[in-house]
This record gives structure tokens, sequence and C-alpha cells, in this order.
């Protein structure tokens, strides 16, 4: 799917529809209310998370564990890093108080990140059962999807930019578990 998504390089009928009902719908509030979460969707914030949940993890449970959690956040940054040096995409055109952007846009560096830490850690805590079923389905759906919805709704990225963030971000969680997994 990341191929796909990677492949267009204009914005499809369906980003900017979205990208228009977003411009329609915007309220200043809405997006100052939306702060924590972009805040959150930041390296320099996600991947410290995890390094703390980790620590926390590693005093309480299983150092594998503990260890995938880091390793999620970080393989989530250096695939996205590694994805924007293949692969550019212009930015949609920005709201006036938000200052020019010219790092590719795709796939949404938020996105990617949140995604893949979200999903490492809800198949972990789980496995751990510190969370139910529906608990670690909450964690692994719900940080990215309102993660994704945040950086549509201020205008930052593209409908596809963050599928392919989320499909990134999937992949990376994929990967380190499968690893972790392998090694337990």
């Amino acid at each position: 799917m990341f191929g796909l998504v990677a492949a267009i390089d204009e914005p499809t009928v369906l980003d900017r529809a979205l990208y228009d009902w977003a411009a329609r719908r915007y309220d200043r509030r809405l997006e100052l209310a939306q702060w924590p979460i972009e805040i959150l969707g930041l390296p320099g914030a996600y991947i410290p998370l995890a390094l703390l949940l980790a620590r926390h993890w590693r005093r309480t449970q299983r150092r594998g564990s503990a260890a995938a959690m880091t390793k999620a956040a970080f393989a989530g940054w250096l695939a996205l890093r590694l994805s924007r040096l293949i692969i550019h995409r212009p930015r949609p055109p920005r709201p006036p108080h938000r200052g020019p952007k010219f790092e590719s846009t795709f796939p949404s560096g938020h996105t990617t990140g949140v995604t893949a830490l979200a999903v490492a850690a809800a198949q972990l805590l789980h496995d751990e059962r510190v969370l139910t079923s529906g608990e670690a389905i909450a964690l692994a759906l719900g940080w990215p999807l309102i993660t994704a919805a945040n950086r549509v709704y201020v205008r930052e990225h593209w409908l596809t930019d963050v599928l392919g963030g989320l499909a990134l971000g999937l992949s990376a969680a994929t990967a380190v578990l499968a690893n972790s997994w392998r090694n337990t």
C-alpha cells in the first residue's frame, strides 16, 4: 500500500476535497485545542515518551518488551527519514499563520512515528496483559487516527500523506515486533 500511495505525485480528487472541507470548517480555536496532538507527533516528543515508557516498563516487566517499544519509535522515525530521501511531494497550501515549509509532505512524519510507537506499545502491553484486547485496539488505532485527522485538519498534509504515514508506521512496528518475537 505504501508504494501505491507513494507513486501518486499529484494530490487526488479526494485529497483536494478533504483539504477544501478542512479549509471551510477551519476554526483557530479548534486548531489550538489540538496543539497537544501536534506536539506528541514530533520525534522530540514521541521518542522521549517511548524511552520513558521503556524505562518504567524495564523496572516492572520484561526487558525485551521495553526495548521493542523504543526500537519501534526509532524505526518509525528512521523509515520516514529514508523515505523522504527518495520521495519528494510538495505540501498543500498552508494557512497564512503557518510559515512556509519545504520538506516533503509524503509521508506524514507525525502519523508515521505515532503509528509505529502506538502499534508496538499496544501489542506489547496486550501481550503482557497490561491492556485488554479492546484497550490495545483503542491505543493502536486511536492515537494514529487522531494524529492523522489533525494533520489533515490543520492542512499540513494531504489525505494520501497520512495514509502513507499509517502504512509506513505500521510496517516499522511490524518489523520491530517480528524481530522481538523471533529473539524471545
